[in-house]
């Protein structure tokens, strides 16, 4: 009988010290969220807090003092083991609780990189606009507008300081403070304010990372940044048709497109036997300002339409300007948007000069992006490229639309 007793017990404790081995195992790799971290998953680990009752203030993705407290009220509450410190069991019950997903972060992972989030100080300079602020800095409009109380309609006047919440960035190395205290929350915001002309003494951008903005699709940001729209899912694990979230941070992979990076082109501005073959940031960006309205006609069909530029720093980013306009613009693609790029001569008035200028261009065919004109049956903006003007977010020199502009200006 005692020998009976004895193989069960001795079954039970095997089995127990697999089970326990197991899980080591599993959570071998797996990282914690401490006081003094911060990242996108905090942020989302703040919010499921905040959907239970037991976080009552902003998700910065900053791990301090009201964050420390917030977890072990609830590790006390689901008797985890409080501690303060948030690993897989926590986790685990956050998400049962609240149908997230969230995840901790591999230890080989943070191991390799250190990201952050800083909230920038930037003043306003002449020409600029939201939507440029948003695509320099990488974070959507709305964010930008709600945390400094404005609207699209705002005046954004010379001198004129706004914040910029959240920069997703990637610390440089520093060495170790172990002295230093931890930040309190007390008296120092979860995240830290920093001046925009001293960023690249401290930080560097995070170009493996990007911030979802309104009227973004998986094809238009693989159009930015050179890459394919399969690779983009890939990357993230994304079901095809993916619906995207304004926010949402997504990994861009490596690699470019076939035509791949190319230097600017060294040939000097000249008048091309159809358009004038102008350097977009030495000539074209001066002649056509942001709310100028020009004309655009396509090489091949030889149809034209009205544009309005709204906004863009590396490229003209436009709108029709009428619905007249946007079906004129539907039928040279077809009757279908597209993202082919099409040689095209941009008429424009030069008020230095005060004469008609036709300049060589190439416009892509797709909606995307912020609205300004909101009756023109246009949902979106899109793309006109000049002479070594680059993409947007990846600030990439695309070949295709190279080859467009010098077919319109009759140079190729």
């Amino acid at each position: 009988m005692e020998l009976k007793s004895f193989r069960k017990a001795a079954v039970v404790v095997i089995t127990l010290a697999l089970i326990f081995a197991m899980t080591i195992s599993a959570y071998a790799d797996t990282g914690l969220f401490k006081k003094g971290d911060s990242s996108p998953e905090i942020a989302e680990m703040q919010a499921a807090l905040k959907k239970l009752g037991y976080f009552n203030t902003d998700c910065t993705g900053y791990f301090g003092d009201i964050t420390e407290a917030s977890v072990l009220k609830f590790q006390q509450r689901y008797k985890l083991g409080a501690d303060g410190v948030v690993g897989p069991t926590t986790i685990q019950w956050l998400n049962k609780l609240t149908g997230e997903d969230i995840v901790l972060p591999s230890r080989s992972s943070s191991a390799r990189k250190d990201t952050t989030k800083v909230n920038v100080r930037y003043k306003i300079k002449e020409g600029d606009t939201i939507w440029d602020i948003a695509a320099d800095y990488n974070v959507t409009v709305d964010s930008i507008l709600e945390y400094n109380n404005l609207n699209e309609k705002s005046i954004l006047n010379i001198g004129m300081e706004l914040i910029i919440p959240n920069v997703v960035k990637v610390v440089k190395p520093s060495p170790a403070e172990p002295d230093k205290p931890a930040p309190s929350q007390d008296n120092q915001p979860e995240i830290p304010v920093q001046d925009s002309n001293e960023l690249a003494n401290i930080y560097e951008y995070n170009q493996d990372i990007y911030v979802v903005k309104d009227g973004d699709t998986i094809e238009s940001i693989a159009e930015d940044f050179g890459v394919t729209a399969e690779a983009i899912l890939d990357e993230n694990s994304f079901e095809s048709g993916v619906r995207l979230q304004i926010g949402q941070e997504i990994r861009i992979p490596d690699g470019n497109v076939a035509d791949g990076e190319e230097e600017t082109e060294d040939l000097e501005d000249v008048s091309g036997e159809s358009a004038e073959y102008l350097d977009w940031f030495k000539e074209v960006q001066y002649i056509f300002e942001k709310e100028d309205t020009a004309t655009v006609t396509d090489f091949d069909t030889g149809k034209s339409f009205k544009i309005k530029r709204l906004y863009g720093r590396n490229h003209a980013d436009v709108e029709p300007l009428t619905k007249e306009d946007t079906q004129i613009m539907k039928e040279i693609y077809g009757g279908k948007w597209s993202w082919d790029r099409r040689a095209v001569v941009v008429m424009i008035y030069d008020k230095k000069t005060k004469t008609e200028r036709k300049i060589a261009g190439s416009m892509n065919g797709m909606p995307h992006g912020g609205q300004s004109i909101t009756n023109n049956n246009f949902k979106g903006q899109f793309c006109i490229h000049f002479k070594n003007s680059r993409t947007h977010s990846g600030n990439r020199w695309d070949q295709a639309h190279q080859n467009a502009v010098k077919k319109a200006a009759g140079l190729k």
